[in-house]
């Protein structure tokens, strides 16, 4: 690929003394030597910054001028590199928040399908809804959302913000909480306050999506007697039929979130969505959450081992990871094993769904976590 834009410190160099000084910087040759064999005036840390960006292969769809690479230092992590895709011309970044001409009017006619698709979805109304017209997973969640936020009574200015929750999160920290929300404000039993983030929320196949720094309220049809209706539903054990089949979502955001603090504590990246939650659905047919937890454990450990002992790739590694907990999960189920169920990790705190569905409502209370969802004892 080819350089350009050459930074006036390194003016005094030819175009092949530019390219093997960056052959020789990211061949992680000592920095110090580099800048005083090449006549640089700069300090060590500095050096990469007056490196040329690298030309790419994709064109900005502004202007069509061809995108570049911002230099990097040697220590990065490679997989971070594309992040900065970026146009000389025009200026649009292809990641993170672009403030170019072209993507503020994206944004604009985004913000207006947005606002559109909200108050259409705000003009319908639901009067009169029962326990009975909820999933476990709504009534579950709604009775987690007045208790984390220590009322039990409901106020039509009850506001639902990340800075006002309790010191028991409201779910398992993961993509599940914003999903939730999402469905939960597409059922209308919670609304976008106007005060809310614009950024917060967007429009995925035509159905508004709300993140946890969006600022919520409980809708107007969640009043103080649903609260009740669905609370004795639960106490008399007077079940809607469906509620059996649904107690199984919860096991699976626990687990993900296990998952991705052992990934993160081993800076692995990210690895294809489906993949791992194929993965994890599988452990859960057979395990409890808590014997899952015990194999991701082992999976991360194992993972962490081959990166060593192979000299993998943090890539590599977290593929490997997602691979190991099935084949040992395998093994367990074709031989047998006693599988050793871990307790909670104090950096993954229980959250008030898990309360609120294993003590309340289930009645295992923390013990839920040692018996797989497959056959847990549902009240009769």
């Amino acid at each position: 690929m080819q350089n350009t834009s050459i930074h006036p410190k390194l003016a005094h160099l030819s175009s092949e003394q530019v390219n093997t000084l960056i052959k020789d910087y990211y061949a992680k040759k000592k920095v110090t030597d580099l800048i005083q064999r090449f006549n640089i005036d700069c300090l060590p840390f500095q050096l990469y910054k007056l490196l040329p960006p690298e030309v790419s292969s994709e064109f900005c769809p502004n202007c069509d001028a061809v995108m570049v690479l911002p230099r990097i230092p040697q220590s990065a992590h490679q997989n971070k590199y594309k992040q900065g895709l970026y146009c000389l011309q025009c200026k649009h970044q292809e990641y993170g928040i672009c403030t170019c001409a072209y993507c503020r009017e994206a944004n604009k006619k985004q913000q207006k399908s947005i606002k559109i698709a909200y108050h259409s979805h705000c003009q319908i109304t639901h009067n009169h809804i029962k326990a009975t017209d909820l999933t476990l997973e709504q009534a579950v969640s709604l009775l987690s959302l007045v208790r984390c936020y220590g009322t039990a009574k409901i106020k039509k200015d009850m506001i639902i913000q990340p800075s006002k929750i309790s010191t028991i999160p409201f779910a398992p920290k993961s993509s599940y909480t914003d999903d939730l929300l999402s469905r939960l404000s597409e059922a209308r039993l919670l609304k976008i306050t106007d005060q809310s983030n614009p950024k917060a929320i967007s429009l995925l196949n035509n159905k508004v999506a709300v993140s946890f720094s969006a600022q919520l309220s409980l809708s107007d049809t969640v009043l103080s007697e649903l609260i009740r209706n669905i609370e004795t539903s639960i106490t008399e054990t007077n079940w809607p039929t469906p509620w059996y089949e649904q107690v199984s979502e919860l096991a699976f955001a626990e687990c993900r979130e296990f998952y991705d603090f052992c990934a993160g504590e081993r800076m692995f990246p990210s690895v294809d969505e489906k993949i791992v939650t194929a993965m994890l659905r599988n452990l859960l047919e057979d395990f409890s959450t808590g014997q899952c937890l015990r194999i991701i454990y082992s999976g991360a450990q194992y993972a962490a081992d081959f990166m060593v002992k192979k000299t993998a790739t943090p890539s590599q590694a977290a593929s490997y990871m997602v691979g190991v907990c099935q084949r040992w999960a395998d093994k367990a189920r074709a031989e047998n094993w006693v599988v050793t169920a871990f307790r909670r990790n104090f950096n993954c705190p229980r959250s008030m769904l898990s309360y609120v569905l294993y003590d309340f409502v289930l009645k295992t209370d923390e013990e839920g976590l040692q018996i797989p969802i497959a056959i847990v004892q549902l009240p009769i």
